[in-house]
Parts: structure tokens; sequence; C-alpha cells
């Protein structure tokens, strides 16, 4: 048994000649309200809460209060509803091997109890018979137990058969044969089950508000986060479709609007050398947002290019005989020169932003380099002032982050 104050077991766990079948459950629990019905008419079939049934069925919630959570805790209930007998004697739900196999599956699906003289049934609830027959069985172990254990032996109750067997039965009133009746009436809305739950206790309700709080905030992170991707889709659209433009003199004079070069501008302003210093973003860190912005959309086209490249030389695997299928390391050379002929700005991208963007390298193009001019218009998109206004955000609350990470980490 439990100390109820403490939840601790208690030192001298002595049967107190009754058993016991105990239904833990939540008010909040619908599956324990529908389960409710079958557990009295149980307790009407087997007499529960009479001297000659010598049988308690009882319930137990365990978000009644803090101090029921800590027993329910401490006596391994880990769903609702569990289901335990006590009774007289130990209870073995496993074996030795099965428990170093299986761990704290051994015994179920519910786990071992935690408790002496107390077992959990591992069925199926929604099946009534099964739930009366572990009682039944429940109750002939902790019967049999008492007989050769603790009534000093089995023939102390064969002689009290065999003392008067022509003595008259004394009928008894209902209330002198009667023990405490575990199903409080009204408790799941009374013995049909229909009805009202009941009130829901302070703690529960506080737990189920957190809970539902907790979720309501993962919903609203993911709202927040399609809002930013929407609004990110829209400005690039918008950019691509109205780009920023520059005027531009042809070989006979004529004068026109052309978009702006992103790559020449990395160049005149000095971008490419350009790296965030300290916890801050303001108005004259232009060149970092720049770079930023290109360095993201570089990779995220030259993935959607690698990515299409690829599939589309699987696909032309496909009618090749098995002896003519190249291997992987011959799959992985022709993709690398595939992409390098198409787009070799791509193929040595990784390498650019691994060692900073060396100009010795080619890594600092004076135009765009890309074979696609729509991979051209798509990058100069950093050029407009709304997706440029966006980047900034996001680089200062990912440096107010980080700063707040290095100080949690210095104190």
């Amino acid at each position: 048994g439990l100390d109820p104050d403490t939840a601790k077991p208690l030192e001298e766990d002595q049967y107190t000649g009754i058993d016991a079948a105990v239904m833990f459950y939540a008010q909040w629990c619908s599956n324990c309200h529908r389960f409710a019905t079958v557990w009295d008419t149980i307790g009407q079939l087997l007499h529960a809460g009479t001297t000659e049934s010598n049988l308690i069925m009882a319930l137990f919630n365990c978000e009644l209060n803090q101090k029921h959570t800590r027993l329910c805790d401490a006596a391994g209930v880990t769903h609702y509803p569990t289901l335990m007998f006590v009774g007289a004697g130990p209870y073995h739900d496993s074996d030795p091997i099965t428990s170093a196999v299986f761990g704290s599956k051994a015994s179920g699906p519910y786990g071992p109890t935690k408790l002496q003289r107390t077992v959990k049934f591992q069925g199926n609830l929604n099946i009534g018979d099964s739930v009366l027959d572990w009682i039944k069985a429940m109750r002939g172990l902790s019967t049999w137990y008492k007989w050769n254990h603790m009534e000093a032996g089995w023939l102390k109750g064969i002689r009290g058969l065999l003392s008067n067997p022509f003595r008259r039965k004394i009928s008894r009133s209902k209330s002198e044969n009667a023990l405490p009746v575990g199903i409080p009436t009204g408790l799941f809305g009374g013995r049909t089950g229909k009805g009202a739950q009941g009130s829901i206790p302070t703690y529960a309700l506080e737990k189920q508000l957190k809970t539902a709080q907790e979720k309501l905030d993962s919903v609203q992170n993911q709202l927040d986060e399609t809002q930013l991707a929407t609004t990110h889709a829209g400005y690039l659209i918008d950019s691509f479709l109205f780009p920023v433009t520059s005027n531009s003199t042809d070989a006979e004079g004529n004068l026109s609007k052309v978009p702006v070069d992103i790559f020449s501008i990395m160049n005149e302003t000095g971008a490419w050398d350009a790296s965030i210093q300290g916890s801050k973003v303001d108005s004259d860190d232009d060149v970092i947002i720049l770079k930023s912005c290109l360095v993201d959309l570089t990779l995220d086209y030259c993935t959607r290019f690698s990515s299409k490249t690829t599939i589309d030389y699987l696909d032309g695997l496909g009618d090749l005989p098995n002896d003519e299928y190249p291997s992987f390391v011959e799959m992985e050379k022709q993709l690398r020169s595939l992409i390098e002929e198409s787009e070799p700005y791509c193929a040595k991208f990784s390498t650019c932003y691994e060692n900073g963007f060396l100009e010795s390298e080619g890594c600092r193009p004076a135009t765009c380099p890309f074979q696609n001019e729509v991979a051209c218009r798509y990058v100069s998109a950093c050029m407009s002032k709304s997706v440029q206004e966006e980047y900034r955000d996001a680089l200062q609350k990912n440096a107010v982050d980080v700063g707040g990470d290095h100080e949690g980490r210095d104190s």
C-alpha cells in the first residue's frame, strides 16, 4: 500500500482481509465514462460491497488534486482508465526472462504494477466479459493464498464447512451485510452512465487549460511561419514581375530600363567581404543584408537546379538494360559533369561559401553567372526594398537570439 500523504510505500503492507478492484480515472476521460457502466454492471454481478463477496469495487480520481495525482504516479498509472486488483499474497505478472527481453512491456501494454499484492488488467477494456473473468480469477488466487498462508492452512476452511452442516444460514439485513460501495452515486451521471460528467476539479482544469494553451501556441507558431512564408513568396513574385531597374544606353544611343544586376552591385559595394558584427543589424549594414539575401536565393536556385537535373538524369536511365546501368560512382561523376556544364557557378558555389568567396577562385563574378536568365532575375529580387527589410528583420532576430545564448553561457 501507499501512504496517502507522502505517496511512499508503507513499511508494513498488511492485507486487511478484503479484496479490492480499483478503476483509476480522470473526470475528463471519455473512455472512463463509457467504461463506467460496464464497471457498475460487473459490480452488481459480483455483489461487490457485501460481506459475502468480500470484494470492494472502487473508483479513484487521479486528477482530483495533486495528492491524488502523486498517488496514481506512485501506483504506476499511465493510462485512463487503469484497472488494478488488490488481494492477498503476491501477484507475478511477468518472469525474469520476459522482463529482461521486453522490459516494462513484459507485463502487458499497461506496464507492471509498482505495489505489492497488486496486479493490473492488461486486456481489452471493450470486452466486459474479459474484465469480469479477470476479477474472478484474481479473487480465486487471493482466496487460495489466504487458505494456504493466512488462515492456518486450507484445513481450517474445510473444518468450518464440516463443523455443523445442518446449521441454518443466518440472514442479515442489507445494512449488516454491506461493505463500502466503490461507485459513488452520480459520479458518472447515475448507474446508467448517462448524464452530466460532473464538475471538474481546479487542479485537473488547470492541467487541461495548460495542455490546450500549449496546443494553441503550437498552432499559432505554425500559422506565423506560414504567413511569413506566404509574405516572402509574395515579395519574390512582385520583385520578379516588377524588378528594380536602372538606365542603360545601347550602342545606338537609345536609353532603356534594364533590371539591376545584383552581382555587379555586390562588387561595387564590397558586399562579398561583409559579415555580421555584434548583435545588431542597422541601416548601415545594407551590404550584409544584400550578401545574406544573395547567398540564400543562390543556394535555393542551385538546389532546385541540381534536384531537377538529377531527376531528369535518373528518368533517362529507366530504359537502359541492367548490364549498361552505371554504378553509383559513375552516376555521381556524370551528374557532376552535367551540373558543371549547365550551371558552372552552382557547381562551385558550396566551395565558394565555405572559403569566404575568394576572388581568385572565380567566386565573385562581375555579372550574373547563371546560364538561365530567369535565375538572374530571381536572385536580383534582393534589390527589392521589401525583400531587404524582410531579411533585416530576420538577421536582427537571429543576432539577438545568438547574443542571448552567448550571455547565458557566459553567466
